[in-house]
């Protein structure tokens, strides 16, 4: 996709690179007739002009006109190239010969032009930029033209039409007028050709005619001979850059080489006329002058005028980079390889909490904790050698002295020589997420010490339980110090007992700090997963073991369980039928607690 300057300032029109492949036979022809019939015409005017020789003339606008055609709509235009030329040249000389290679040459000079301005000059953006602008001077309208100087010279020699002597100076007439044709002609027509829809606003139209009146002036001025006759034998000439220097800065691309195109056409009338800086000189001198006079002026106005289009272009994208920038909710931040702050954006005065009139100028190290000063150096050690530091976290100050955990990534910034010039940081705070990932933390390590801890629990408590039973039974059978050892053993059991219930109950745990927005499945307080199972049960002791109902009572009573004294008077019920012949009716405890109250004082039931 290449860039054609359009109105005001160049506003870009995109033309595709590829060569336009036209649907129709008929509107090819069509095309390939009206570029005959111009090719022709702008031939018979530049050979009017012809004072060395009547096939060499200094003023040849049919170069111009190839050159953009060509480029234009692709190489398929060269048959119209070669009708032309060879219509201009056969009725002109009237030698077929000579007509047809003049004609191959000119035909040969636009299609190597537009090769090498394809090749290295941008192709169709080759008005788009001064470097290509320049790069289409050197390679179509010197190499090119000279290709065909050579060959259409080489033919008058072949034929007679050039005497030895005289081959030299017709060479040169011819190189320097098809340089003139490609240089002045083709741009404008290249550049009107490529959009020819303009609607300039009122404004602007205003201010173009007041331009074209303003070379007029000057035009007549310098070679109508409207001027003063003090000003004869003057330099006038050089008056005629400023309306063009204008027109390059204020309006346009294609409105600048129309002045100078509407300058050279003064120019040629004058200088035939008698009038101008260039007169007094034999005419084909004259005009050889007056075209290397017409080239400079285009060399100069057009590369200007493409210059300034890019920097029109360069504000409006640097405008739009710096909305997104002072738009970003991440610190954005310039800096020299010294560390000292060349920009800042609306988040990084966020972030910190500095304006950007008490960050610019003073070193970056205003943001880094003193115990991190080492940081700094090793980044810019990395960013002097080209290195990119990525995604570096770490923690930074405010302007209140509170400490930010950001996540880092510095850029070395290059200029268009590729060499270093500074650096761009964009720092993203990470508080939260750094909470985040603490609460995760924490509370993970509190699950696991809470799941740890009721596991232990409960695979503690079974086996207490019957430690417990067997001593208290021992306690009842042993007499005088054994009973006392008893004595101690169990004071022991009842603080294991203490901790075991400690460790048993524990179902809740709570962060030192609420953290806010915490996700549900990060809430204990609203987990299910470490709530215990609720299972109720019923200790029944021994009516005979007081004692013992205080320790049981410690060590089960809870949610869910009940301890009782089994205060039934008379014979347990036994397992087995009744003393009517059948069978016993299941009591409320669903099984005989019977030998186990003989037997260890105490029984267990689920209920």
């Amino acid at each position: 996709m290449a860039t054609v300057v359009g109105r005001r300032s160049g506003s870009p029109v995109d033309v595709d690179e590829a060569p336009v492949a036209w649907p129709s036979l008929s509107r090819t022809a069509w095309r390939l007739g009206v570029l005959t019939a111009v090719y022709f015409g702008a031939g018979k005017l530049g050979l009017s002009l012809a004072f060395v020789h009547a096939s060499a003339t200094a003023v040849w606008p049919p170069t111009g006109i190839a050159l953009a055609a060509v480029l234009l709509y692709g190489y398929w235009m060269w048959p119209a190239v070669f009708l032309g030329a060879f219509l201009v040249n056969v009725t002109t000389s009237g030698s077929i010969a000579s007509s047809l290679a003049i004609a191959a040459g000119n035909t040969l000079e636009a299609v190597l032009g537009v090769w090498l301005v394809r090749r290295w000059a941008g192709g169709r953006a080759v008005f788009a930029r001064a470097q290509t602008i320049f790069a289409f001077a050197g390679l179509a309208c010197i190499v090119a033209t000279a290709v065909s100087a050579t060959a259409g010279v080489a033919s008058l020699a072949l034929a007679g039409q050039a005497a030895g002597s005289g081959i030299g100076e017709i060479w040169l007439t011819w190189w320097l007028g098809d340089m003139a044709g490609g240089l002045v002609v083709a741009p404008i027509v290249y550049l009107w050709a490529a959009e020819p829809r303009w609607r300039p606003a009122r404004s602007e139209l205003l201010e173009l005619v007041l331009v074209l009146a303003a070379v007029l002036l000057v035009g007549g001025m310098v070679f109508g001979g409207l001027g003063p006759e003090a000003m004869r034998g003057y330099p006038v000439e050089f008056l005629c850059i400023p309306p063009l220097m204008y027109a390059a800065f204020r309006i346009g691309q294609r409105e600048a080489v129309t002045c100078v195109a509407l300058l050279a056409a003064l120019a040629i009338w004058g200088t035939l006329t008698g009038e101008g800086p260039f007169a007094p000189e034999p005419a084909a001198v004259s005009l050889l002058l007056l075209q290397t006079f017409l080239m400079t002026l285009t060399i100069v106005t057009l590369p200007l005028a493409a210059v300034v289009r890019e920097h029109a272009q360069s504000k409006v994208v640097l405008a739009h980079t710096a909305a997104i920038v002072d738009s970003s909710d991440d610190a954005i931040i310039g800096k020299t390889l010294d560390g000292v702050i060349t920009s800042w954006n609306e988040g990084a005065e966020r972030l910190y909490g500095y304006t950007a009139a008490e960050a610019i100028g003073r070193p970056i190290s205003l943001l880094i904790p003193r115990e991190l000063a080492h940081e700094l150096t090793a980044i810019l050690q990395k960013l002097s050698s080209g290195e990119r530091v990525e995604h570096f976290e770490t923690t930074r100050v405010a302007k209140n002295g509170r400490r930010i955990d950001v996540s880092v990534t510095i850029s070395p910034v290059r200029d268009p020589s590729d060499r270093i010039t500074g650096a761009s940081s964009i720092a993203r705070d990470i508080t939260h997420r750094k909470r985040m990932e603490a609460t995760t933390r924490e509370r993970d390590t509190l699950r696991s010490v809470a799941s740890l801890a009721a596991g232990a629990a409960h695979e503690i408590n079974n086996p207490l339980a019957v430690v417990l039973g067997q001593a208290q039974l021992l306690a009842l059978e042993l007499q005088g110090a054994q009973r006392q050892r008893i004595a101690e053993i169990l004071e022991a059991i009842d603080r294991i007992r203490a901790i075991v219930a400690r460790m048993r109950h524990l179902t809740r745990l709570e962060l030192s700090e609420p953290y806010p927005g915490l996700p549900a499945m990060l809430d204990l307080t609203r987990s299910s997963e470490l709530e215990p199972r609720r299972v109720d049960c019923l200790v029944i002791v021994a009516r005979d073991g007081p004692a013992r109902y205080e320790s049981l009572h410690g060590m089960f009573s809870g949610p869910g369980t009940d301890v009782i004294v089994d205060r039934r008077k008379g014979e347990r019920r036994r397992s087995g039928p009744d003393a009517s012949g059948g069978r016993r009716r299941e009591d409320r405890r669903r099984r005989d607690v019977s030998v186990e109250l003989r037997t260890r004082g105490w029984a267990l039931v689920q209920r």
